[in-house]
């Protein structure tokens, strides 16, 4: 696991600046450090030298509290820093990641995952930055700065020194790469708990229509107690990885005392210089010391980073900004060779689909329920992607095109349509919100609303509840058709539009469709049967997710 991602650098401007700080305040922090060093020793040299006098040891003294002043604050600059530039990058991959799942759309796409690595992932990167990356630049910087000043007042002490110091950073390694494997199994293992909870949190009202809520306790036991375990052996190797560095850090610093205490009896070293030694050692494997101790802070964040990472890179490229290719508006729309198959199923929901919707064309695609005629629908409307095959609009893949754009090109009538609390004419001013009241009116009438739209108190400035509540099911789905047709899209993309209707309703749903006008290409999901002879100018039937037949003008073709 590397100690920085270059492409975390890359995120935010914010890394790169904060990189930048963490080594100068680290070069302040090692002269800093010497200084005080430096001062001890003299000061030390000369009480027992005889300068009992204050006012001889009072200037190093004042220097003294001046440089452990200077390094509070360093350190306060490091960690605050740290803290801000945590804020910056995970706001910044937060923006990205939603930005770019929002604007590529489902797509086959883990909630959880994303919500995971949106949410709890990217919060794992602030002691990252606030912690383990502060002390990555003082292990760089403050022991070659101690080793090098060592050497000038002492080139034997400098020897041991650095003979001694790689052991923390090779205890580091060992225990850093199991630190680093626990930390991405936590991750994964957190994605699965929010992944299954957030599973039976939507499958609620079934679950309790069928009493199978008792059910889930245990399963949700099960994936809690292997969240437990895996964040318990992180804290583990976290607590191993002190024990095994603090040891390290003792023994070296005892091999140097020894060996200045030794010299010094004999006369080989001076009292001030002996000192300043002595108190540089701890400091010379505190930086290092520190740095490994805080590996598992590099590990959890740098897990959230990948997970982070590997959601941005699984987004389509459009996705990120890059242009659109153009095609002509009324260019046919094709299936070529579609195929998708849903997470954990193995029969395809679609195979190997081959279809052609010509501009102006009135579609209706029928089937049984599982034929495939609502992921036909999703396809089209890139909730998801083809898993094989190509979704092309004219000769161009729409695989590659913004899906804003694509979506601008699709008015789409879901089979459960939901209404905002609004005013009518709010509600139908959804599909195209510059609209103008002629427009609203209009699309109203169109879509067989108008007549009990004047029946209501208020006309169109009558209030209705979230869902449409105080309205009809068919008055919803004709407010909804009314929206539909307002965005006045090339496509018009209808699914179920008469499900669960009188037939007084669906008739004048059907005569509302049988007015749309021709420059636009209908595409009608339907069981109904009487509905898709009226309306289409060809079926298309779908069974087990293949096309059996395609017919026109009630001619099997």
């Amino acid at each position: 696991m590397r100690a920085v991602d270059p492409r975390l650098v890359r995120a935010a401007p914010a890394v790169r600046r904060f990189l930048a700080a963490c080594g100068l305040l680290a070069a302040a922090t090692a002269a800093t450090v010497i200084l005080q060093a430096t001062l001890v020793g003299d000061i030390v040299a000369r009480v027992f030298l005889g300068h009992r006098d204050l006012a001889a040891v009072a200037g190093p003294l004042a220097l003294l509290a001046v440089a452990a002043l200077a390094r509070g604050l360093w350190a306060w600059a490091f960690e605050a820093g740290g803290h801000l530039t945590a804020a910056v990058t995970t706001r910044e991959l937060r923006r990205q990641l939603v930005a770019g799942v929002l604007h590529a759309g489902a797509e086959g796409r883990s909630s959880a995952a994303v919500t995971t690595a949106a949410i709890d992932g990217v919060d794992a990167l602030d002691p990252y930055f606030a912690r383990y990356l502060p002390q990555l630049a003082l292990a760089a910087i403050v022991p070659v700065a101690i080793l090098a000043w060592v050497a000038v007042i002492d080139l034997e002490s400098a020897v041991i020194m650095a003979a001694t110091l790689p052991l923390i950073p090779v205890f580091g390694i060992l225990v850093g790469r199991e630190a680093g494997r626990r930390a991405r199994a936590r991750h994964t293992a957190l994605a699965q708990l929010g992944g299954h909870f957030l599973s039976v949190v939507r499958g609620l009202p079934t679950l309790r229509a069928f009493n199978r809520g008792a059910a889930q306790v245990g399963r949700i036991a099960e994936t809690s107690e292997a969240y437990r375990r895996e964040t318990m052996a992180t804290l583990r190797i976290a607590f191993l990885s002190a024990f095994v560095l603090e040891l390290a850090a003792t023994l070296g610093t005892a091999v140097v005392a020894v060996e200045i205490g030794i010299r010094l009896d004999h006369g080989g070293i001076a009292l001030g210089p002996a000192f300043t030694v002595l108190v540089l050692a701890p400091e010379l494997y505190l930086p290092v010391r520190n740095a490994a101790a805080q590996f598992h802070a590099s590990a959890d964040g740098m897990a959230a980073a990948e997970r982070v990472f590997a959601e941005l890179d699984a987004l389509p490229p459009h996705a990120m900004g890059a242009p659109a290719p153009a095609s002509r508006p009324d260019a046919p729309v094709r299936l070529e060779r579609a195929s998708f198959t849903y997470p954990g199923r193995t029969a395809p929901a679609l195979a190997d689909i081959d279809l052609t919707f010509s501009p102006g064309e009135r579609v209706a695609v029928v089937g049984p329920s599982g034929a495939g005629k609502t992921t036909l629908a999703r396809l089209l409307l890139r909730f998801d992607r083809p898993q094989s095959g190509r979704l092309l609009h004219g000769d161009t893949d729409v695989a590659g095109v913004d899906v804003a754009l694509w979506r601008q090109r699709v008015a789409w009538l879901p089979q459960r349509p939901h209404l905002p609390a609004a005013t009518i004419a709010e509600a139908i001013r959804l599909g195209r919100p510059e609209a103008s009241d002629a427009d609203v009116a209009a699309a109203a009438a169109h879509a067989a609303a108008a007549d009990f739209i004047r029946d209501l108190p208020e006309g169109y400035a009558t209030r209705v509840g979230d869902g449409g509540a105080g309205l009809s099911a068919g008055q919803t789905r004709r407010l909804a058709l009314a929206r539909a047709l307002l965005r006045d899209a090339p496509i018009l993309l209808l699914d179920e539009p008469t499900t669960n209707l009188d037939p007084a309703t669906a008739d004048q749903i059907a005569s509302a469709l049988e007015r749309i006008p021709r420059d636009r290409t209908l595409v009608l999901i339907t069981h109904d049967e009487a509905l898709a002879a009226r309306v289409a100018d060809r079926t298309v039937r779908l069974a087990g997710g293949r096309v059996l037949a395609a017919e026109l003008l009630g001619e099997r073709t």
